[in-house]
């Protein structure tokens, strides 16, 4: 298992190393805070001491009227049946026995009003001596890591105690953090015939001699060694090397200090992260049933001083309930610390099958690693059958489908990382970015594989494989049609969370410049109809006489033509295909059109619109095309100042980059309105066929479908 103790260091090796190891240290940090959450659910008090005096008060009443009625009934039975009064079972004796004992029990359950000079009588303040005590004992046997201890021994490499000032919460999640993380990362040894120092129940990694990297540095071995190691210590320290004078090599080889097992580090850091939130929640409920053990404990003692209970009484089944109850926290931690001490142990020493190598023997560690996971959750329920415990572990699992669904949301790691970088790959482009590329779709699809399978297997009844495998084809199947987009991670990243904040995302920003360009060119054309339909409005004009190429006027100096007469003028001239009048007649009507406007822009809509709605007859010319052209050109002016810092826009300001106001002359026909809404309509055209839309929209739609989901 693992890396070959003399494989030799490599820029590529290093990459990967490093590379694995950074997602350890992530997902490691996450398991230190779950572990953390699980403690402190498993040391949380539900019910106050002040509640429980209270309610022990309010039944003091009930406790004194049964025992005097339990006491009479017994004087009466004895003067009535004499024999039955020296009953030893049933007798008075009996009675005063159980009436002593009920009396004891209820004196250690009511909190004791005493000074706490430590954690033990600060727990027997709070929750009497009954459970001060249980309390006490849970809270140091998950403080000072005991059953780590017990069940991993402290010999194996001889840890040193942190010398740091945190926590016993935080000191507790980082020793069990360091001591799954040691399972990959362990001081690289030398085979076994070469080592030179043994030591009975030590670990020979604790000898210098029997190490490939002779006389490791220090600090870096104390930051190792320390047993709460912080998991930026262990991964940082992957890398590190020696020159080793290796049999078969003139020159010294860069050896590695630490052997290490990347993907199944990953993946056990997954699955405890999974079982122990699995755990937290189970954990949960036994500190409400503790809770509630504790404030209903009167009634079933009560119910002990009746000479003729039986062993089924509420008494018996009160106590089962809480011893039960209080040893499944530890049943659950001692699992899941059994199991590490198992795949450990299979790093070191090897798995021992009649096969070892090839393909059966892989599968067989495969299944192995899987069933220990499987045994992780399923310990709990297993041990308390075996040791007669009654009580629910909330047991999701069974048999042979489990372990072939356990294996099959692990597979959704491999294959969904396979399947991403493949789809994203693009074969025959070696460049570093097309590498980089595929590396970074391998890694994400692994992540999302992983989570898509374990999500279905958490979530099916039994553990099912079919739903575990339906889940992964799925997503692998989603990984192949998704590279086929131009959908990118942190683009759906950022749609998720312009979402979430009921913002607009890049794609409606997008849609909505689309619209609005569009508005403008259709406003434009809106313009130039009007202007083109305009009989009713004539300026003389002041120029040359305009003659074509035989000498013909085109356009007589001193007479009035309408914006219609020079419309009509310019296609006639455009079916001679002299250019040189062409460009002439259209400099004119432009010049019309521009004048025209700049009227209209002056005198305001409040008052062309009485002009245009007057019957007198010296607003005759105002007609609803001079409206029609006035709101259309104000659209898109309202256009430019919505995308006034967009460069097609800029002309609509002045030297200063000032937003000219609507009614300014500077605004030309031409030059500014028709020309710049023109170029409107050509970027939304532009954006609509760009690569960055293409990318908006499939990262909107992709969104879309998982949000359904």
């Amino acid at each position: 298992m693992g890396e070959s103790y003399m494989q030799p260091a490599s820029i590529i090796r290093d990459a990967i190393r490093l590379l694995f190891a950074t997602l350890d240290h992530a997902f490691y940090s996450i398991l230190q805070a779950v572990y953390e959450l699980f403690f402190n659910v498993a040391s949380a008090e539900i019910i106050s001491d002040s509640t429980v005096m209270t309610f022990f008060g309010r039944i003091q009443l009930i406790l004194g009227v049964f025992m005097m009625f339990q006491l009479a009934m017994t004087i009466l039975k004895g003067i009535v049946n004499p024999d039955s009064f020296m009953d030893a079972k049933t007798g008075a004796g009996n009675l005063i026995t159980r009436i002593i004992t009920a009396l004891v029990l209820l004196t250690m359950l009511v909190p004791l009003n005493i000074p706490a000079n430590n954690e033990y009588e600060e727990q027997v303040r709070s929750n009497g001596i009954l459970f001060g005590t249980l309390y006490s004992l849970q809270h140091r046997l998950l403080a000072n890591n005991t059953l780590g201890i017990l069940i991993f021994g402290n010999n194996s490499v001889d840890y040193v105690s942190s010398n740091s000032d945190t926590s016993e919460l935080r000191k507790s999640s980082r020793v069990f953090t360091a001591t799954v993380m040691k399972s990959f990362y362990r001081i690289n040894l030398l085979p076994e015939s070469q080592r030179t120092q043994h030591q009975e129940g030590k670990d020979d990694a604790i000898f210098n001699a029997n190490r490939v990297c002779k006389n490791i540095d220090n600090d870096l071995l104390t930051a190792y060694t320390r047993e709460d190691a912080d998991p930026d210590d262990i991964t940082g320290m992957v890398n590190e090397t020696c020159l080793v004078n290796v049999q078969g090599h003139i020159l010294p080889r860069k050896m590695y200090a630490f052997t290490y097992m990347p993907l199944l580090s990953l993946i056990v850091a997954i699955v405890f992260i999974f079982i122990l939130i699995s755990f937290s929640v189970d954990v949960a409920v036994r500190a409400i049933k503790l809770a509630v053990l504790r404030l209903i404990a009167p009634i079933p003692i009560i119910g002990y001083m009746d000479p003729k209970g039986s062993k089924d009484s509420s008494f018996n089944a009160w106590t089962k309930a809480v011893t039960s109850t209080y040893l499944d926290l530890f049943i659950r931690l001692a699992s899941v610390y059994f199991v590490i001490f198992l795949i450990s142990d299979i790093i070191r020493n090897g798995l021992v099958v009649n096969h070892h190598g090839g393909v059966l023997g892989f599968f067989t560690t495969i299944l192995i690693f899987i069933g220990l996971f499987v045994f992780a959750k399923q310990a709990p329920k297993f041990i308390k059958e075996v040791l007669g415990l009654k009580g629910d572990t909330g047991n999701i699992f069974s048999g042979l489908g489990t372990i072939v669904g356990a294996g099959a949301a692990v597979s959704g790691v491999v294959s969904g990382g396979i399947s991403n970088a493949v789809a994203n790959h693009k074969p025959g482009d070696t460049s570093f970015k097309n590498v980089g590329k595929t590396v970074l779709a391998g890694l994400t699809g692994a992540v999302g594989g992983g989570y898509a399978a374990g999500r279905a297997f958490w979530k099916s009844k039994d553990g099912s494989s079919g739903d575990v495998m339906k889940a992964v084809r799925a997503h692998n199947a989603k990984n192949y049609s998704n590279a086929a987009d131009d959908s990118t991670f942190w683009g759906r990243r950022k749609t998720e969370f312009a979402s979430a904040l009921g913002l607009k995302n890049n794609l409606q920003k997008m849609d909505d410049k689309i619209a609005y360009y569009g508005a403008a060119e259709s406003a434009m054309k809106r313009v130039t109809n009007a202007f083109d339909g305009n009989g009713d409005y004539k300026v003389k004009y002041t120029g040359d006489d305009l003659v074509d190429s035989y000498g013909n006027k085109i356009i007589e100096k001193g007479k009035k033509y309408s914006l219609k007469d020079f419309k009509d003028i310019y296609s006639r001239v455009q079916a001679s295909g002299d250019n040189r009048v062409i460009s002439a007649v259209d400099s004119v009507m432009k010049n019309a059109q521009g004048k025209r406007l700049n009227e209209l822009r002056s005198i305001g809509r409040e008052e062309l619109v009485r002009r245009v709605n007057s019957t007198d007859e010296a607003w005759k010319e105002w007609t609803n095309n001079d409206l029609i052209a006035y709101d259309s050109a104000k659209t898109i002016y309202d256009v430019a100042q919505k995308y006034k810092d967009e460069p097609i826009f800029a002309r609509f300001k002045d030297a200063d980059g000032k937003q000219y106001k609507f009614e300014d002359a500077e605004l030309e026909w031409g030059s500014v309105f028709k020309h710049e809404a023109g170029q409107a309509g050509k970027a939304a055209d532009q954006i609509k066929n760009s690569g960055e839309y293409s990318r908006a929209k499939a990262d909107a739609q992709r969104v879309t479908d998982s949000q359904k989901k």
